[in-house]
């Protein structure tokens, strides 16, 4: 084992969550360790969309000038659609007299790209390493990492859970809670060619025991996010019969997937949806899917990420300063959190609970309520914390 490397920081994880922390971080001063157990660049299951609200945060993290060099595609508005056959379409909201858009971009590109600017500002990156033990010594922690050829251990003052929604710092710190209402649902996610009227909207489709999120990544490329039951997949012998046997019984998205064909691998995950994690303990912080997944269907994935990751560096700023990293001192995090995603959480839920009750989103689509509230998710970027 080589000598002991020590850093003030450690983050777990290289996504969205840990770059962003990691780069808010380093051009403080810090010294970052970002670890992660994949090799950069690397797929990731996601619907590639990117909310308008998440566009600022990308700005402060100095990335979009490099992000609008992979010619993402403007992403202008949201179309819901019922088996029955209702839809509604709503634009996004203006922003400050401007008309508002999102962006369509591969995870791959969009985690590459904020990982290259965090080590760019200092952070040190160690790619394809599994941790195997943390232990806490004397306010210190320790971390016990493996890569192919070789083991090391790593300490830090401070150490930040960013490694998603199967985190393994928040089960081996005990910060997990016992199962939530995961809806018993898996999602997978496909790329597709040949999908028909895509147009530059993010599709949310509903169908008996799912939905499915559709969008076009370019002319030739979509991004397909579905969720089915259990029961649904022990009856298809494959990905393609699944979607006949359960995302067919949507008319209009039948149509539109009929000619496709499936490009590259199908990927999936399990559960789809828990409800938040402890989001801190003594010397730790859990920041983006590792704290909370978010539902797919709204597309604020990345903004919870994001925006977490600096929140989670504002904290880490006044712990240094105070030399205090108390689980007291840390939980001015979960409040920080609790304020800036309280409005967007309880749109989020309400949304959840239409998408699993069509009968009662059908209903609300004759007086426009669910178009009225994805514009609202789309409303008031937030400032960045950590500027």
């Amino acid at each position: 084992m080589d000598a002991v490397k020590r850093f003030d920081v450690a983050i777990v994880g290289a996504g969205p969550a840990g770059s962003a922390t990691a780069i808010a971080l380093a051009r403080k001063g810090f010294s970052v360790l970002l670890l992660d157990k994949r090799i950069f660049p690397r797929e990731k299951l996601c619907g590639d969309f990117l909310n308008p609200i998440t566009l600022p945060l990308l700005e402060n993290l100095r990335v979009m000038e490099e992000l609008r060099l992979l010619s993402p595609r403007k992403i202008t508005a949201f179309r819901i659609s019922l088996a029955s056959g209702a839809q509604a379409t709503s634009r996004f909201p203006a922003a400050n007299g401007r008309p508002s858009f999102g962006l369509g971009l591969r995870r791959k590109d969009l985690d590459y790209t904020l990982l290259k600017r965090a080590v760019k500002l200092g952070a040190f990156l160690q790619e394809g390493y599994q941790v195997r033990a943390i232990e806490r010594i004397k306010a210190v922690w320790s971390i016990a990492v493996e890569g192919k050829t070789t083991k090391e251990r790593l300490e830090a003052r401070l150490l930040i859970g960013a490694d998603g929604r199967h985190s393994r710092v928040a089960h081996r710190l005990g910060l997990a809670r016992p199962d939530g209402d995961n809806r018993g649902s898996v999602a997978f996610q496909l790329r597709l060619a040949g999908v028909r009227g895509l147009n530059n909207e993010v599709q949310i489709r509903l169908f008996p025991g799912g939905y499915a999120g559709l969008m076009a990544l370019d002319d030739e490329t979509a991004n397909l996010c579905f969720t089915v039951k259990p029961e649904q997949i022990q009856r298809a012998p494959s990905v393609p019969a699944l979607m006949k046997q359960a995302l067919w019984k949507n008319p209009s998205l039948a149509r539109a997937l009929e000619p496709s064909e499936i490009v590259g691998e199908a990927r999936s995950a399990y559960p789809v949806y828990f409800p938040p994690r402890h989001s801190h303990g003594e010397g730790v912080l859990l920041v983006g899917d590792a704290a909370r997944v978010t539902e797919p269907v709204t597309g604020e994935g990345i903004f919870f990420a994001l925006q977490s990751g600096a929140l989670a560096a504002s904290t880490a700023e006044r712990a240094f300063e105070r030399g205090d990293f108390s689980a007291e001192q840390l939980s001015a995090y979960r409040d920080a959190c609790r304020e800036a995603f309280a409005r967007r959480q309880r749109l989020n839920s309400i949304i959840r609970a239409l998408i699993h009750r069509p009968a009662l989103t059908a209903v609300l689509l004759r007086l426009s309520a669910p178009t009225f509230l994805l514009r609202e998710l789309c409303r008031d970027a937030p400032v960045w914390a950590g500027a």
